[in-house]
């Protein structure tokens, strides 16, 4: 579900979102270019090691080769090795060799196989155990060449020197070395230029190392330098960007050459996840860019390159360093970024709010002013200023609207209360009987209302109606409080007789008592046609005649309900009933659907029929029909409905005890207020309209349960629901307007109220109210008669106390 948020808060996210996704984006862009930057220095970085290695070994191979060419200038060079002359040669070549600590032999191969070698002992202590040689040998020399006593044979002589080149010793031994097999020989004897093996292992230094070597010229014997790698070892180690960096030389089968990491060599193979990574970039073509090499353990930037094409086509150098170390500074500028971003967020916020609460105020004064008109104040709505073009508008909408409205609203209410007002004139004009009840009721119950209102007795401290709207709502009930009667037939709110329906139907009570009148006359003639007694039968006509007359004024007196009808009056009705008559018509024919409807279910009579001069027929009781119970009960309603709409019954209606109205027409009569209350609860009141229905409804209850509809008691009535039922009945004692009756003196109606009171029909301390403001006489002045107005003595009805229920 959707949760709504304020203003405040919705721009404030906003603007944090665009902001967020901004430093976002620019983060991402500078996470980008850091990242290319850092992988750009890392190339350029491992392309000028690579330079710097590379101009170091090509410096190292110029020289070498110029030393070449210098010493193949010496005489004596290709003296045969066994030559004692070739003493001057160990001495070129031990001062060359004393000058670069990383040759470690220079020698000459003969065409015939001979060999002569110089070796610089000092590079290993190795190489003392592997010569054999004496402890203070500083240079060894190697002569091979045909044994002198056996020339099939060849003798391979070491001589051992000091460093002063002072002989020391000498030993020999057979060998089958023939320097004219070698690799480096037969290259020099190819080539014009001195040539540079690829590294290899020295056998005798378990080391690996280059050959340099030159035809000497206008010879076939071949000058050679061996230079070892140890030197370039610590080139590498030296160039290491940083000391998580690793520099690899290797050649051919992958085989490392030289490593800043010296245990990298001594002919280990790249056998390593690492290495395995450097040769496969390689047979991918990956050379001179920046790759990422990552496993459970390492992340690291490596460049593969070749080291160059003119130096060593076939020998590659491998750069690794840790990723962290190329791209944690420029990382480390993005912190500093994300860093100024949260700081400029957290600062901006400030600003936000004040920026928001330009905009959230002049909308928090504009839903103020909504409430209002929301209240219906319409007069207080005033325009918010704004510098917001938007806002200012909506403003001015929004007070033009409430004025609109304004005026809409007094429209709707001047109609309504007009309709209202029509209503309650229409009911009052419908029957003589209600005369102005209506018109006068209200304007008692606001009268009265406002001397309550103004109290401070009792429990009238706290009621007040305290706006217009309460006044109107409460004079609004008033006026509708009889409002149900629209619902109620005249002929039940005037029947003014026990026999009237529509019309008196006493009227054919006296038929009938004409045709008995007749059938006498008729019976007279008839026995007087049979000779009998003249006199006796006038006396007995005029007896019949008489008393027939006298039963008729009897049942005439009675329909009128002036007296209570005793049980010896309803034995003479019943006696009177007895009576018959003979009916010769159809009493079928020319009835509407509604009469023939209640015959049913009865059998048709065979005419002529002598029925009783008075009776309660199955035709004379309608039926209630579409009444729901249950909803009724739900309503709370606690009326006894009778089981028939009307009964027409003439014993039934003659028999009345008290009154002129039926069980059935006193609850049609009293229904009014069941139907008052269901037609306004059906309107859709507005919320300050919505106590009408209330209002308009209770006004024949009593404090103790006993009145009606719903039987509700004090608690349960508000204070403008009891001021309506005192209202209603002090309207009702003095009205003089009202055909059936005269309407009351003050004190009569005043004693009348003050028994109800005690019986606690009425509540006691608006009684009291009513009495002591004098408001029945204000009431009296303008709607009483002068002969109605008499003096009341307050003061005996005042402080009565209530009876007990």
């Amino acid at each position: 579900m959707f949760h709504p948020i304020s203003i405040r808060t919705n721009i404030l996210t906003n603007f944090l979102i665009v902001i967020i996704l901004i430093a976002a984006s620019l983060l991402s862009l500078e996470y980008y270019f850091s990242k290319q930057m850092a992988l750009s220095a890392a190339h350029k970085s491992f392309s000028q090691t690579v330079e710097k290695v590379a101009q170091h070994i090509k410096s190292r191979d110029t020289l070498t080769k110029n030393m070449l060419n210098l010493t193949e200038l010496y005489p004596n060079l290709t003296l045969p090795p066994m030559d004692p002359e070739n003493i001057e040669t160990i001495k070129r070549f031990a001062l060359n060799m004393q000058r670069s600590a990383n040759i470690y032999a220079m020698y000459i191969g003969h065409d015939n196989g001979d060999f002569f070698e110089v070796i610089n002992m000092k590079l290993s202590d190795q190489l003392h155990k592997h010569f054999k040689a004496p402890a203070n040998t500083r240079w060894t020399i190697i002569k091979i060449a045909k044994s002198p006593e056996i020339s099939s044979k060849r003798i391979r002589q070491f001589d051992y020197y000091d460093n002063d080149l002072t002989f020391i010793s000498s030993r020999s031994d057979k060998s089958v070395y023939y320097a004219n097999k070698r690799p480096w020989f037969i290259q020099a004897t190819q080539s014009t230029q001195a040539i540079r093996t690829d590294p290899y292992l020295f056998t005798n230094l378990q080391q690996k190392g280059i050959t340099f070597a030159k035809q000497i010229n206008g010879t076939k014997a071949v000058l050679a330098i061996d230079f070892t790698l140890s030197k370039l070892n610590a080139l590498l180690k030296n160039e290491k960007i940083d000391p998580s960096s690793e520099l690899l030389m290797f050649g051919q089968n992958d085989e490392v050459i030289a490593s800043s990491n010296a245990n990298k060599i001594k002919g280990q193979k790249k056998n390593q996840a690492l290495n395995a990574f450097f040769t496969q970039s390689l047979k991918n073509g990956q050379t001179d860019r920046i790759l990422q090499y990552k496993n459970q353990s390492d992340n690291k930037l490596i460049m593969v390159t070749t080291l160059s094409k003119e130096l060593h086509a076939d020998t590659h150098i491998g750069i690794s360093i840790d990723a962290s170390v190329m791209l944690n500074p420029y990382f480390e500028k993005i912190i500093y970024s994300l860093i100024i971003a949260i700081l400029f967020l957290i600062l901006s916020i400030p600003l936000v709010l004040y920026m928001t609460s330009r905009i959230v105020k002049p909308i928090q004064a504009l839903m103020i002013q909504n409430t209002k008109i929301k209240d219906r104040q319409f007069s207080e709505v005033i325009p918010v200023k704004s510098n917001i073009v938007e806002l200012s508008d909506l403003s001015d909408s929004l007070v033009s609207m409430s004025q609109s409205i304004q005026a809409f609203q007094k429209a709707q209410q001047e109609l309504m209360d007009s309709f209202i007002r029509l209503i309650a004139e229409a009911i009052d004009s419908k029957s003589a009987y209600t005369g102005g009840h209506c018109q006068r009721v209200p304007e008692f119950a606001m009268m009265l209302a406002k001397i309550v209102s103004d109290s401070d007795a009792g429990e009238f401290k706290t009621f007040s109606l305290d706006s217009d709207d309460a006044w109107r709502e409460f004079e609004m009930g008033a006026l509708l409080h009889d409002c149900g009667k629209v619902t109620t037939p005249e002929y039940v709110v005037d029947k003014s007789t026990k026999l009237e329906t529509i019309y008196n139907r006493i009227h054919e009570i006296r038929t009938r008592f004409e045709v008995l009148w007749r059938d006498i006359d008729i019976e007279y003639y008839q026995r007087l046609a049979k000779n009998e007694d003249s006199k006796e039968l006038n006396h007995w006509r005029q007896e019949a005649q008489q008393s027939l007359q006298d039963d008729f004024n009897f049942i005439s007196e009675v329909n009128m309900g002036g007296e209570f009808m005793s049980e010896d009056k309803k034995s003479r009705v019943h006696s009177i009933a007895q009576r018959t008559w003979i009916r010769h018509f159809d009493d079928r024919i020319g009835l509407s659907d509604d009469e023939l409807m209640r015959y049913q279910n009865l059998d048709e009579q065979i005419l002529p029929v002598t029925e009783q001069l008075l009776m309660d027929k199955n035709e004379h009781l309608v039926e209630r029909i579409n009444f729901d119970e249950e909803s009724y009960k739900q309503q709370g309603f606690k009326l006894d409905v009778p089981e028939h709409l009307y009964n027409y019954g003439e014993l039934y209606n003659l028999c009345i005890e008290k009154g002129t109205l039926s069980n059935e027409e006193r609850f049609k009569i009293n229904e009014h207020v069941i139907m008052t209350i269901k037609m306004l609860e059906l309107l859709p009141f507005p919320e300050h309209m919505k106590k009408i229905p209330e209002y308009a409804g209770t006004h024949h209850e009593t404090l103790i349960a006993t009145g009606y509809p719903r039987q509700l008691t004090k608690e349960q009535l508000s204070v403008p629901a009891r001021i309506m039922a005192i209202a209603d009945i002090f309207e009702a004692l003095t009205a003089s307007d009202r055909p059936y009756k005269k309407g009351k003196t003050l004190s009569e109606a005043i004693r009348i109220m003050s028994f109800m009171k005690k019986d606690q029909h009425i509540d006691g301390e608006l009684f009291d109210i009513f009495l002591q403001s004098g408001v029945y006489k204000n009431y009296a002045e303008k709607y009483l008669k002068k002969e109605q107005i008499d003096d009341v003595d307050i003061q005996s009805y005042l402080g009565q106390k209530k009876t007990d229920s």
